[in-house]
């Protein structure tokens, strides 16, 4: 039996949600096709999407002064990128790069962040997944 590559729900995040908050953000969200290289914010760049990826890994790296990259974080289906820590600025804070070609569900970041504000379920689980990529990985489908 061959995986739906149209469904939002291959995303961990998205496929934890309760039916009626899942029916919320579905109309907002589209497919995209991530491609390995590819950055999808650079330090600075306005924020104007937040992702869910399926089967792509994307990591988030430090620039520092000298031009070199470190690497802070690795965002897979089990989460969101682009929406908690740029919530003060409305600006991506380091570089995402695609590390491993994929697919993601993509939404307007300012859309996610209304809905999110405006849906506790949704709120606690996005926060308490970066609380926990924070200290290491998202264990809650392990």
């Amino acid at each position: 039996m061959s995986e739906d590559r149209t469904d939002h729900r291959r995303n961990r995040l998205l496929a934890a949600l309760e039916p009626d908050d899942f029916a919320a953000l579905r109309p907002h969200l589209e497919i995209v096709k991530l491609t390995r290289g590819q950055v999808l914010f650079d330090v600075g760049d306005p924020l104007r999407f937040s992702y869910f990826p399926h089967d792509a890994i994307v990591s988030l790296l430090n620039v520092m002064e000298d031009g070199g990259n470190v690497e802070v974080a690795v965002f897979g289906r089990e989460g969101v990128f682009g929406l908690l820590a740029e919530l003060a600025t409305r600006e991506a804070f380091g570089r995402y790069v695609v590390q491993m070609s994929g697919t993601a569900s993509r939404m307007a970041f300012e859309r996610l962040n209304e809905i999110r504000n405006a849906r506790p379920n949704i709120r606690k689980l996005v926060t308490t997944c970066w609380t926990m990529v924070q200290s290491s990985a998202c264990p809650m489908w392990t």
